[in-house]
């Protein structure tokens, strides 16, 4: 069965709506939504030059005021780019789309789990290259336009200890970081001849230079107005090929990411226990 994207929303629309247990058609029977974020709390995994996550209970009781109905409500405050999240264009780039300006469409593209994992079983600090790009598309085909291609390293097993998921001794020190991301002719083939709507990983970054802080990875994406999302989970949940990724995050007005509830639906037919040796 072919999924187009009308087909994906109206599913997830009626699933939502009568209860996916309550269903009995095979519309919803047909598919698998998974959740590929990590809970945004207690300590969401940030950058160490951000501020820290705050989470304060306004109210846990019942309330007068409301009819003596119970009643909960919290303030939090956190860094847009904390936990699984989107950076928008203008994260590293001057005038480029923001989080409200960010068309809906483009949040969302059929799913390109790249797997490096037995490369990274080897070197830590491996990058994702050209050749794991061919071997994935001799495989799957051509990556397909719109396509949300995802970095599956297994990293996300290592989260949320800073000092584990920076693979560090020193957070505080950026130029110390070490764990896998893309090479830079990966990004910019991906950007220039796939016409991707989002790049990402399960690491903190989608590119890591050891020997200096570069952006350039960023950049090039961002220039083109191609947002990046970052530590995805559970990506060796879903096939390399055949689902279809969602990034739904808060529409922050002026805001240059945003925490994301990243999650993928998969044809029954191509859920299986295990995708990878």
């Amino acid at each position: 069965m072919h999924w187009t994207t009308e087909t994906v929303f109206f599913v997830l629309f009626v699933c939502l709506v009568n209860g996916i247990n309550a269903v009995t058609s095979s519309s919803c029977s047909d598919i698998r939504v998974v959740d590929l974020s990590h809970v945004h709390g207690p300590k969401p995994l940030t950058a160490p030059f951000f501020p820290p996550y705050s989470f304060e209970i306004v109210n846990r009781s019942i309330s007068q005021a409301l009819g003596g109905n119970w009643f909960e409500t919290n303030y939090i405050k956190t860094s847009e780019h904390s936990s699984t999240h989107i950076d928008s264009p203008s994260h590293f780039f001057k005038n480029r789309l923001r989080m409200h300006e960010l068309p809906l469409e483009k949040l969302f593209g059929p799913g390109v789990i790249i797997d490096v994992r037995k490369q990274v079983s080897k070197n830590p600090n491996y990058k994702m290259q050209m050749s794991d790009i061919r071997r994935w598309e001799s495989t799957y085909g051509r990556i397909p336009n719109g396509a949300v291609v995802l970095l599956s390293s297994g990293w996300d097993k290592r989260y949320p200890d800073p000092n584990v998921v920076f693979n560090t001794k020193t957070v505080s020190d950026i130029t110390s970081y070490r764990f896998p991301s893309f090479e830079f002719n990966a990004i910019t083939f991906l950007a220039k001849f796939r016409s991707v709507h989002i790049v990402g990983s399960d690491t903190p970054a989608i590119y890591l230079n050891s020997a200096r802080i570069d952006l350039s990875g960023f950049t090039f994406l961002f220039q083109r107005n191609i947002p990046v999302v970052l530590n995805v989970a559970n990506l060796d949940r879903i096939p390399p090929s055949g689902s279809t990724v969602f990034i739904p995050a808060i529409n922050i007005y002026d805001g240059s990411g945003a925490p994301a509830r990243v999650f993928a639906t998969v044809p029954a037919s191509k859920m299986v226990k295990k995708y990878y040796g």
